[in-house]
């Protein structure tokens, strides 16, 4: 008879491997890297999405603002950023894809929060210096004698507030009542607080020579040299007098 043959051993189970990890450690990454990011809350969109799906580039270089929101404040992303409110502070979370290819592979939004200050508004500015209780001459509404008078004018109320390192008040329109005279509106704007002086975001935009911008020379820098665009802007701070609060503040 025929020896009977042991059967093959079982090819090795490959052993499971795990995709890379979807934020790699950006110890350096702060609020400013973003303004060379795009918004995908902007087009209506999160960062999954079949363009970012298969295209880490395009996923790596967005991320999404997930505080202020459409539920909380209807209508917000598609008022210009110049008007937007509340325009304290924004809260942002950045896309990261997987590296994986085909249909495993997927842009997804880190988990981290970033709390970054914005850039202060028309509406905060226009409050800030028709503020009626500037010292030395503070006043409420009620001083205001006339209906233009009244209207063109802000008072802040209640107590300051601080979020995340922000400090601010609510600035409240004064209105005008036929009959009653100029009374203080029950709802206003939160704004950050002019006395602390102007955040590199401030200054983003500004001209520093003919139509080259703090946010062009940092952006520059932040390539050229391979550093945070941050850093970049630290630097951009620290030479150009109106770029100066980047030297300071993020």
């Amino acid at each position: 008879c025929q020896p009977t043959k042991e059967p093959p051993p079982p090819p090795p189970k490959a052993t499971p491997q795990a995709p890379p990890p979807s934020a790699p450690p950006r110890p350096d990454f702060g609020c400013l890297d973003f303004e060379a990011m795009a918004d995908v809350r902007d087009a209506d969109e999160w960062c999954s999405s079949p363009d970012r799906n298969s295209n880490p580039d395009a996923c790596n270089n967005a991320f999404a603002t997930t505080f202020p929101n459409e539920e909380s404040f209807p209508g917000y992303f598609h008022t210009p950023r110049i008007h937007r409110n509340p325009s304290v502070r924004v809260q942002r979370q950045r896309c990261w894809h997987n590296n994986l290819d085909g249909d495993a592979a997927r842009c997804t939004m880190e988990a981290k929060q970033y709390q970054c200050a914005t850039p202060i508004t028309f509406n905060c500015s226009y409050a800030h210096a028709n503020d009626i209780q500037r010292p030395p001459n503070a006043k409420w509404c009620s001083a205001m004698e006339t209906k233009e008078l009244c209207e063109a004018k802000y008072a802040h109320a209640g107590t300051p507030w601080t979020v995340h390192g922000i400090t601010g008040k609510n600035y409240r329109p004064c209105y005008w009542v036929e009959g009653a005279g100029c009374s203080l509106a029950a709802k206003g704007l939160n704004c950050r607080d002019p006395d602390a002086g102007a955040r590199c975001i401030d200054v983003w935009n500004t001209a520093v020579v003919g139509d080259i911008t703090c946010a062009d020379l940092a952006t520059a820098l932040a390539r050229d040299n391979a550093i945070s665009l941050q850093a970049a802007a630290a630097q951009v701070g620290s030479f150009y007098t109106v770029c100066a609060p980047c030297a300071l503040s993020s």
